[in-house]
């Protein structure tokens, strides 16, 4: 279960980078050395200590060259007091979103503690970390897992409980290293960054929130996520241990099924489960997701979108579902499909189709009054005929009318 989110400073919560580079390279030409921005590239998300290792090898630059680093630190408190500290956009609002959800939070940065402590004190952001950290006071800089242990540690979480979130590619060779699940953030002001090691790499933070996260760190310890709920539904995905139930609800031809291919055994399914939760929960953010009555606790059928090639050879994405016959007539079917059409609206969903048996007048009825007009029939080598419904991701105000 996540608990707590780790980020990185530098690029993450304050776009530095361009800024340090700038900063090194004014510091540098006090000595007549013109810095290279390749040379300086291998430091970022690292330690001051792994940066004079660099000037060091490179330029001849005495490790321990404390002229140079006050010469720097001169610079940048001039620079900080002439053009402020620039947060990145979003930063206090997904700082908000998370900690309202819960969450242990700290800073684990490359940065020394005392510039740390001054950027969240001067944005005013100091109060939604647990702990500061910086990866000066650690054994081993990034790419080295040390300060995203300590981190934590501190925290009092295990690593399996901890998300981090970085910007280069020490950062996130460091919380591999660490066991850690990584959201990469895309700074290209931090220059070309290798963020394969992140589980998920976003581009801005103005939608991210805590099911966002907790479906990244789900996702990379491949655990069943939260897709939506309502007041009565939660919708998730399904785990190993739902495919009993699964099938005895698929037993029992329910009339509120949409369209289904031939059935599998339940050791069919398990053995082809770990490859369906990779493909279609994992990189599609699709599929068939269980449906859990809140107050009982117990499944009560399933919904989902997936992908389809239907005979025509045309690629759509159809909604399918299922729910149990002794919770039929409820409203638990519109309810959940309902919720279902808004988050495929979310996600950028154009249209949405379902293939309904023409017997089957309530599945039928259902897609009706979701708001899903039929276009098309055929008729199936079992001679039974097919409908073919689609509805288009509008206004859902269009869709309540409806409704």
């Amino acid at each position: 279960m996540l608990k707590g989110i780790i980020f990185d400073m530098d690029g993450v919560l304050i776009n530095s980078e361009p800024v340090h580079y700038r900063i090194w390279k004014e510091a540098l030409l006090t000595r007549g050395i013109e810095l290279d921005y390749e040379v300086y590239k291998p430091c970022i998300g690292s330690t001051l200590g792994f940066l004079m290792n660099l000037l060091h090898e490179t330029y001849g630059i005495d490790r321990e060259d404390k002229a140079l680093v006050d010469t720097m630190k001169k610079i940048k408190a001039e620079t900080v007091e002439r053009e402020g500290i620039p947060m990145i956009e979003g930063v206090p609002q997904l700082l908000e979103r998370l900690k309202n959800a819960g969450y242990k939070m700290a800073i684990a940065s490359s940065s020394p503690l005392s510039y740390i402590q001054m950027v969240t004190k001067r944005l005013n952001i100091r109060h939604y970390f647990d702990k500061i950290l910086s990866g000066e006071n650690v054994k081993h800089p990034k790419p080295a897992p040390d300060v995203f242990l300590a981190a934590a540690e501190e925290l009092e979480l295990d690593v399996s409980e901890c998300l981090v979130v970085e910007d280069s590619t020490n950062g996130c060779r460091a919380a591999k290293a660490a066991n850690i699940t990584c959201m990469g953030y895309f700074n290209p002001d931090s220059g070309k960054q290798d963020l394969s090691q992140a589980a998920m790499i976003i581009e801005g933070y103005e939608e991210i929130d805590a099911r966002f996260v907790e479906k990244v760190y789900c996702h990379n310890h491949h655990l069943p996520a939260v897709v939506c709920e309502t007041p009565r539904l939660l919708v998730r995905e399904m785990s190993e241990a739902d495919l009993p139930q699964m099938l005895a609800l698929n037993e029992q031809n329910s009339t509120e099924n949409a369209v289904e291919g031939k059935e599998k055994t339940l050791e069919e399914e398990i053995e082809n489960f770990p490859s369906y939760r990779r493909y279609m929960y994992e990189l599609c953010d699709m599929g068939y997701w269980a449906v859990i009555e809140k107050q009982s606790g117990k499944i009560i059928g399933r919904v989902g979108i997936e992908p389809k090639i239907w005979n025509q050879g045309r690629s759509v994405v159809e909604l399918g579902y299922l729910i149990d016959e002794a919770y039929q007539r409820q409203g638990y079917g519109y309810e959940a499909c309902h919720a279902i059409l808004l988050e495929a609206k979310e996600r950028g969903a154009k249209y949405l189709y379902c293939r309904i048996h023409s017997e089957n007048k309530s599945s039928i009825a259902l897609a009706k009054k979701l708001g899903f007009l039929k276009i098309d029939y055929h008729v199936e080598q079992d001679a039974k005929e097919i409908e073919v419904y689609r509805y288009v991701c509008g206004n859902d105000r269009v869709l309540q009318e409806r409704g």
